[in-house]
């Protein structure tokens, strides 16, 4: 049973995510900042009480990082696919956009992801196919950027540009662990970070990037793509 471990899982594209590989099958651990208000998380263990589990985990913090995996690892647990998913936006410009609130947007969808990675290894090593998602976004795209009708959200484009990068360094350095990385747009989604206007649904975006990731090629790493599976260029 492959066992997918998840982080900003208590709503939007992690809880979603959450939701279908349980109907797949698979073993979740669910990670977010506040379990004890996680109540579609609560409901979901109700329904998959051996197939859940719903741990705390506050990826700004990295004490909560550690103390969250080395929890797992006392249980000799293994992770087959991490999803670095927690992220948050702000959709100021160049022009608005505060230093506080770039720090933090850095410290969630950046670092927060690193420091996720790094003391996630012990448990994805116990893995024999091993894989870390990191959910980008075509925003973090420099080549592409102008070509979107999105304005504003500098802070987020340039975190996401540079999870892209971690990314690509990463599936370097883990290639000799057989550990691999990919970047993965979800799409322009309806979430509260993607809006009403959005161009899916949560549970048709996130159908989509489960079945491009099942269709992806064994060696395949460093790479970034989209929620069809398409690449996107960085």
């Amino acid at each position: 049973m492959k066992k997918i471990l998840i982080t900003g899982a208590s709503r939007g594209i992690g809880l979603e995510l959450t939701k279908q590989y349980l109907e797949l099958g698979c073993s979740v651990i669910a990670t977010c900042r506040h379990p004890n208000k996680a109540n579609a998380l609560m409901d979901l263990k109700k329904e998959n009480p051996k197939k859940i589990e719903i741990l705390s985990m506050d990826v700004e913090v990295e004490e909560s990082v550690k103390s969250c995996f080395n929890s797992l690892l006392k249980k000799k647990s293994k992770v087959d696919l991490l999803y670095n998913n927690a992220g948050i936006i702000d959709w100021s410009d160049l022009y608005e956009v505060s230093a506080s609130s770039t720090e933090k947007i850095y410290k969630v969808n950046l670092i927060g992801a690193l420091l996720v990675t790094r003391h996630a290894l012990p448990c994805l090593k116990n893995s024999t196919d091993p894989v870390i998602v990191n959910l980008s976004s075509r925003l973090g795209s420099i080549e592409i950027r102008g070509e979107t009708k999105l304005g504003g959200a500098i802070a987020y484009q340039c975190s996401k540009a540079a999870l892209n990068m971690l990314t690509k360094q990463s599936a370097i350095d883990l290639q000799r662990h057989n550990i691999r990385v990919i970047s993965q747009s979800p799409g322009w989604v309806k979430t509260d970070m993607g809006g009403k206007d959005a161009k899916y649904e949560i549970k048709d975006a996130v159908a989509k990037m489960i079945q491009s990731l099942l269709k992806m090629k064994s060696d395949q790493t460093g790479i970034f793509i989209g929620e069809d599976g398409d690449l996107i260029p960085w």
